[in-house]
């Protein structure tokens, strides 16, 4: 009988690179990790499991501090250099008020078409989502054959757990996507969609992604472009001082906001307008009211980080990680890692 996911992966500490031990105090019937530690080498100091959840930053230990206790184990020793969760904490907000948002055609091109992989292709690979959000791309893949590893650094992580914690096959992680708990080389597949540009530093994220990832492994990653015709140059600066405007509101003033922004979409001729300048983010395989605000929302989220890159700049990460191309259209980019790199 095949052991469960979490039993199989490699863990690192990401702050000494020791390995990391788990402590396992109770389980789902699955044999996903209730409550636990995972003590870092051979000193008394470990990272908790929580609710199913690897909390796999000092800031994430800090908080849940108590649940350590009881093993007689102690938090990390503070070090390294990680992504404060107040960056992303909007995230953790827009996925708890809207869990459920994206329907079968999102999720499928979402996760292969526009990667121009076929879905048969997750089976059997051990996969990593970097950056969940809600975890209905984990839970695709995961209904596709795949064992997941979800990490976010995000509350958002609370919810994948909500969806996930009975799949033997799926593991959860609060944890800084450029400083990950994993050794090197072991994912068949990193999946990275719509999150490199809310992180620190975008080169570092990409070099860490790969780092993880197996040779010969691939990796599907997204980054917001950055315009270089003259019109979309000053669409852009006209949303960025909006964003910067709303991004300031308090988060329920926001909500209303965008509310009435993702309404206007709807409204004729109106709603041109509206989508044809961005105001508001209206897809039409995901044509719900409900999808159109939590996206507007997104957009104007107040998170930290979030960085245009031009097509060219975003490859040039992969390359200089030694990543070869096998697909690339502007910042939609597949990338496989040479063996030996």
């Amino acid at each position: 009988m095949t052991a469960p996911l979490f039993d199989r992966i490699r863990w690192i500490d990401p702050i000494s690179g020791q390995p990391l031990t788990p402590v396992v105090v109770s389980r789902t019937p699955s044999g996903v990790p209730i409550h636990g530690a995972m003590r870092i080498g051979e000193t008394n100091r470990a990272y908790p499991i929580v609710d199913c959840v690897v909390r796999a930053t000092p800031e994430a230990a800090r908080k849940y501090a108590q649940w350590l206790e009881p093993l007689g184990l102690a938090l990390p020793e503070e070090g390294g250099s990680f992504q404060e969760e107040a960056t992303v904490e909007s995230f953790g907000f827009q996925w708890a008020w809207t869990a459920e948002m994206r329907n079968e055609d999102d999720l499928r091109w979402r996760v292969a078409s526009r990667f121009e992989v076929d879905p048969s292709e997750f089976a059997d690979k051990t996969v990593l989502d970097a950056g969940a959000g809600a975890g209905d791309q984990s839970r695709w893949m995961l209904r596709r054959g795949a064992d997941v590893v979800s990490i976010d650094l995000s509350a958002a992580i609370e919810v994948v757990a909500s969806k996930l914690r009975l799949e033997s096959n799926w593991v959860g992680v609060q944890g800084d996507i450029t400083a990950l708990p994993f050794a090197g080389d072991q994912f068949d597949l990193v999946y990275c969609e719509g999150v490199i540009q809310h992180t620190r530093d975008s080169a570092a994220t990409v070099r860490e992604l790969l780092r993880v990832l197996a040779g010969g492994g691939r990796i599907l990653a997204t980054h917001y472009p950055k315009p270089e015709n003259f019109l979309g140059k000053i669409r852009v600066g006209a949303l960025n001082a909006l964003r910067r405007r709303l991004t300031r509101m308090e988060r329920y003033k926001l909500l209303f906001v965008s509310g009435l922004l993702a309404m206007s979409a709807y409204i004729p001729l109106t709603g041109w307008l509206v989508r044809r300048f961005g105001l508001a983010i209206h897809q039409p395989e995901m044509p719900r009211f409900q999808t159109t605000w939590t996206n507007t929302f997104d957009m104007y989220g107040n998170h930290a980080y979030q960085r245009v890159l031009t097509g060219d700049t975003f490859w040039s990460y992969f390359r200089a990680a030694g990543a070869e191309q096998v697909y690339r259209a502007g910042t939609t980019v597949v990338a496989r890692k040479k063996n030996g790199s």
